[in-house]
This record gives structure tokens, sequence and C-alpha cells, in this order.
């Protein structure tokens, strides 16, 4: 039988949930922002980003945001 986690052990996860297209478009955003990539280009990179997998979506989520503040702490 499974022991239930204490309330302390609750508060040290956080459940996230994601759409694709939400994601899609926020990578698309980030990537705009960090100028890496090109306004004419969301549509077909929005197709590369739809045959990824799940969890290659998030790590590119977390690299795409962590691309756009790197660019605009460069611009201070």
């Amino acid at each position: 039988m499974e022991q239930q986690p204490s309330k302390d052990e609750q508060k040290d996860w956080a459940e996230v949930r994601l759409d694709r297209v939400t994601t899609t478009n926020r990578i698309c955003s980030n990537l705009v922002s960090a100028g890496i990539l090109l306004p004419s280009d969301l549509d077909r990179y929005k197709a590369v980003l739809q045959t990824y997998d799940p969890v290659t979506l998030v790590k590119v989520l977390l690299e795409s945001h962590q691309l756009r503040e790197a660019h605009e702490e460069a611009q201070y």
C-alpha cells in the first residue's frame, strides 16, 4: 500500500499543465523577442515544434525563456 505524502512533502511539488498550442506560441514569442527567430518563419517553426514529444517541447520552452532573458539582459 502506498503512503500518502505529508503536507510538507505536498508543498514541495507543483502541478504544471501546459497545452501544446500555448507552449508553441510562447516558444516562438520568446525566440522572436531574443532575435533568434524571424516573424516570417513562425509558421514553419510552429510546424517543426508540432513534431516534438511533450518532454522535448518543455525543454525547448525552458531554453527559449533563457535565451529571451539573456537577450534582454544584454540590451541593458
